[in-house]
């Protein structure tokens, strides 16, 4: 740390806790501390000092680790105790961990206090971190309920069954149901004029290879509780990495600028999907970091219990099994970590775009044998969260597209700025193909892969641009501003002027 820590050290032995400072100090650490050998003493420290970790022995005169302990989790519960003892048995150290202590160590092995301290500091904070975590998903799904409910427009969430999940306020009204009436009990084509029905089916997921979305929406009849018909444009968009899709139905009977009300119901979809997308990424992250602190450190913890027990096995009977264990456990560490790469890479999040763009490139070159060229500008800096999510996922899909679909040898990744926004270039020497009259997005992936990412690419002002023939590979370039906009005809013409010069 690059600051003094707070340690608070319970030890009526003045020269053992001389030694722990020693053995702090030999492991790198920046500290002031405080000694306390009695309740008085403890109590006073915990005001005074407000330590932001607590060493104590188990068994002293006058005060004992256990009511401590149980005095600090009442007090500080989020500050570290952790025990350093010389008359503690395995069943009580493990009783105490149940108890809330951090961890324990052997006055004959204090070389472990070192590291005990700082992987406690390192666990504190990562709490607060899931806890800020917890705190933006819980804001971040306030604001989603938000603009659910205030779209201006009747909106659902459906399942691939087309049963309806949700409903906001506006649906109810167009309906003339409540929603505990709706919701998990009705399809939405329920509410479709029969003569309308096969036009609404062709909207049932999985959509059909040749299935082009359209931009204009779609027009059906249906029919209210009164019976009323009623006219209504439905605009749909997936819901990435679920089954699930966003409806809104306008009500277009009554309504003069119908065009002016479609453009702002789709930019309010397009609004409510990105949100939907940012909080399953935090989700996303928020699972990942729980595998960690939980599964991780159990195994973790089991593995230092196992690996002293073989330490201390003589019967060669009992340490091959035991080794056998252990080569397990270490199985399911690396199984752990690989799911918490797939469920939210830390490297982006740790390291930064370049350096995950790198990243992604040589996991998918050592996984799948596509030999990739990465090229990149100096360190690209200041992009928001939001579009470096997109572009990460929307280059691994790319790449994936590449292996599945050219027959390529080989792949070029360029990554640079231009003018402030990012641009990524993916080209491989695959057999291309011809994208006369048909869906460009659908040709590339055979469904929706990358049609949401074309759609946040328009939503946030950038671009996504395809270059192909066949025989002759194919080329795509994603372009999103470095700071969200929604101004796409700017950054269309700063693009093309940057491709003339």
């Amino acid at each position: 740390m690059s600051r003094e820590l707070r340690i608070l050290i319970l030890d009526d032995v003045p020269t053992d806790a001389e030694l722990m400072k020693d053995e702090l100090t030999e492991s790198g650490l920046i500290f002031i501390s405080r000694l306390a050998s009695s309740r008085k003493s403890f109590l006073d420290a915990l005001e005074e000092f407000i330590p932001e970790i607590i060493l104590s022995d188990y068994s002293m005169p006058s005060f004992d680790g256990l009511s401590a302990l149980k005095i600090a989790m009442e007090r500080c519960p989020d500050v570290p105790f952790i025990f350093v003892s010389g008359a503690i048995g395995e069943e009580m150290a493990i009783e105490l961990l149940k108890k809330g202590a951090t961890d324990y160590i052997l006055k004959d092995r204090l070389s472990r206090l070192g590291p005990a301290v700082s992987r406690a500091l390192s666990e504190v904070e990562e709490r607060t971190e899931r806890k800020r975590m917890e705190d933006v998903l819980k804001e971040s799904e306030v604001r989603y309920r938000t603009i659910f409910e205030n779209t201006g427009t009747a909106t659902i969430i459906i399942d691939e069954d087309t049963t309806i999940i949700l409903a906001n306020r506006q649906f109810e009204r167009l309906s003339g149901f409540s929603r505990s009436q709706i919701e998990g009990k009705t399809s939405w084509t329920d509410f479709v004029l029969e003569d309308d029905l096969p036009g609404a089916n062709i909207l049932k997921r999985p959509w059909g290879k040749n299935f082009k979305m359209s931009e204009d929406g779609y027009e059906f009849r249906i029919t209210n509780r009164q019976g009323d018909v009623r006219n209504v444009l439905v605009n749909i968009a997936e819901i990435p990495s679920t089954e699930r899709t966003v409806m809104s139905l306008l009500d277009i009977s009554k309504l003069k600028n119908a065009e002016e009300k479609i453009l702002a119901s789709n930019e309010m979809l397009r609004s409510l999907t990105s949100e939907l997308v940012m909080t399953e990424e935090r989700e996303r992250r928020r699972i990942a970091v729980d595998l960690h602190d939980n599964i991780g450190q159990t195994l973790a913890l089991t593995k230092i219990k196992l690996e002293s027990l073989i330490s201390h096995t003589s019967n060669n009977g009992l340490k091959k099994p035991l080794l056998e264990i252990g080569d397990m456990i270490n199985q399911s560490i690396q199984q752990a970590r690989s799911l918490m790469t797939d469920l939210s890479p830390s490297v982006l999040y740790e390291l930064g775009f370049t350096e995950a763009i790198y990243w992604l490139c040589e996991q998918i070159q050592a996984k799948h044998c596509l030999r990739i060229v990465l090229t990149s500008d100096s360190k690209i800096r200041g992009i928001d969260e939001e579009i470096q999510l997109l572009l990460f996922r929307a280059t691994r899909e790319l790449l994936m597209n590449v292996i599945k679909h050219a027959c390529a040898k080989e792949a070029h990744v360029t990554l640079k700025k231009s003018g402030n926004n990012v641009q990524i270039t993916i080209k491989d020497d695959g057999i291309g193909f011809d994208i006369s009259g048909t869906s460009i997005v659908a040709k590339l992936t055979g469904g929706f892969g990358l049609f949401s990412i074309q759609e946040r690419l328009r939503y946030l002002g950038g671009l996504f641009e395809i270059e192909t023939e066949k025989g002759f590979g194919t080329s795509i370039t994603l372009l999103a501003p470095r700071k969200k906009k929604n101004k796409r005809r700017a950054i269309k013409n700063e693009y093309q002027s940057t491709s003339r010069r």
